[in-house]
C-alpha cells in the first residue's frame, strides 16, 4: 500500500522567451533570456540552451550584464529579489532580498556597486504606481543579503522597461511615460520635464512607448504610438531643447536601440521590420524585412557583432549586424 504523497510542482517549462529583453555576453557566444521563474542561456553558435538559471520563486523580470564582470548577470523578479549569476557555469553567487516586487533593473558602468530597479510604490502586487530606486549592493561574504541601502530617484515611472534609459556613462537617466519625458542629471540632482501635446491636427498619437540613449553624445530618442521616433537634444537647458522626427513606422514604435559606438539607430514595432537608421545621416536607413512576427524588443551585444529581436510569437532572432539572420530560438507556441 503506497502511502498518498502530496503532488508537488519541481519545475515547469515552456515559458515565454520574449517576456522581457534579451542580453548577449560580451564576447557574443551566448543570449540569456527570462523565461518564467528562470534564466535560459543559449548559445548563439548552435541555439541550443546550455544553462538553466534556476531559484527565483516567481516571474523573472529582468536580466542584466554586470557592468564590472561580464562573466556575471543579474536578475530580478516579482519575488522580491536581485540575483547574481555565474552564467558559463550556472552557479547563484549572491541573492539580495529588496522585498518589493520588481519590474525591471538597470546599471551603469559610472555606479560601482548600483544597481537601479522600478518597483510599485506600495508592496502590493496590485499597485500602479511605480518609482525607480537606487539599490546599493552591501559588500559582504554572505550569500542571502538584505538591501537596506534605497535611496528614490524618481516617482511615477512607467512600469514598461523599455520606457527608462542610461545616458552618456550614466551621466544621466530618462524616463517616459504618457505625454511626458523626464531627464534626470545625477551631479546636479535635479530633473527636466519634457511635455507633448495629445496629439497634432492631423490625428498623431503622441504617447510615448520607449526611449534610447546615445552612448556618447546627449541624444535621447524615444518611440511613439503614432510611429514617430523623436531625437531629444540640448535638454541640459530646458529652454533651448529641440527635437527631430524620424518616420517610417505605421504603428507604434515598440523598441529602440543604439549600436554601442552610437553609429545607427535601430527601431522595430508590428511591421516585423528592423530599422537601421544612421546617427547624423537618418535620411539613410537599411532594412531587415520579413522577420515573421511583430518585434517587441531589441538588444545589441557590447561588441555591436550581433543584434537580436524578440517576436510577439516566442520567437528571438540572432542577427549578425543587421545584415543577415543567423540563427533562430523558437520557444513553445500555443
Amino acid at each position: 500500500m503506497v502511502e498518498q504523497a502530496e503532488i508537488r510542482v519541481v519545475h515547469q517549462g515552456g515559458s515565454k522567451i520574449t517576456f522581457r529583453e534579451p542580453v548577449i555576453s560580451s564576447d557574443s557566444r551566448f543570449l540569456l533570456c527570462a523565461s518564467g521563474h528562470n534564466v535560459k542561456v543559449f548559445s548563439t553558435a548552435t541555439e541550443e540552451c546550455v544553462q538553466e538559471l534556476r531559484g527565483h520563486t516567481d516571474l523573472v523580470t529582468g536580466v542584466l550584464l554586470r557592468p564590472s564582470n561580464h562573466l556575471q548577470v543579474y536578475s530580478c523578479s516579482a519575488d522580491g529579489t536581485v540575483r547574481l549569476w555565474d552564467f558559463t557555469d550556472g552557479i547563484l553567487i549572491k541573492t539580495y532580498v529588496v522585498g518589493y516586487p520588481i519590474c525591471s533593473i538597470y546599471a551603469s558602468a559610472s555606479h560601482d556597486g548600483v544597481v537601479f530597479i522600478v518597483m510599485p510604490t506600495q508592496r502590493d502586487k496590485r499597485s500602479d504606481v511605480f518609482q525607480l530606486v537606487a539599490v546599493h549592493l552591501p559588500q559582504c561574504a554572505d550569500q542571502l543579503v538584505e538591501t537596506t541601502d534605497v535611496s528614490a530617484v524618481l516617482g511615477d515611472v512607467s512600469s514598461n522597461p523599455g520606457a527608462v534609459a542610461f545616458g552618456r556613462s550614466g551621466e544621466y537617466l530618462a524616463s517616459a511615460k504618457g505625454l511626458q519625458l523626464e531627464i534626470y542629471f545625477f551631479k546636479k540632482q535635479k530633473s527636466y520635464r519634457f511635455f507633448l501635446k495629445e496629439d497634432h491636427k492631423n490625428g498623431g498619437r503622441n504617447t510615448f512607448t520607449c526611449v534610447a540613449c546615445h552612448p556618447k553624445d546627449d541624444c535621447v530618442a524615444t518611440g511613439h504610438e503614432d510611429g514617430k521616433i523623436r531625437l531629444w537634444r540640448n535638454f541640459n537647458h530646458k529652454k533651448e531643447y529641440t527635437y527631430s522626427t524620424l518616420h517610417w513606422h505605421h504603428s507604434a514604435v515598440s523598441s529602440l536601440c543604439f549600436t554601442p559606438e552610437g553609429t545607427n539607430l535601430l527601431s522595430g514595432g508590428v511591421e516585423s521590420v528592423l530599422v537601421q537608421w544612421r546617427y547624423g545621416q537618418e535620411s539613410q536607413r537599411d532594412f531587415l524585412p520579413r522577420l515573421g512576427a511583430a518585434i517587441t524588443n531589441i538588444a545589441v551585444s557590447p561588441d555591436g557583432a550581433l543584434f537580436c529581436t524578440s517576436h510577439s510569437d516566442n520567437k528571438i532572432t540572432i542577427i549578425q549586424s543587421c545584415v543577415k539572420v543567423s540563427s533562430i530560438i523558437q520557444g513553445l507556441v500555443k
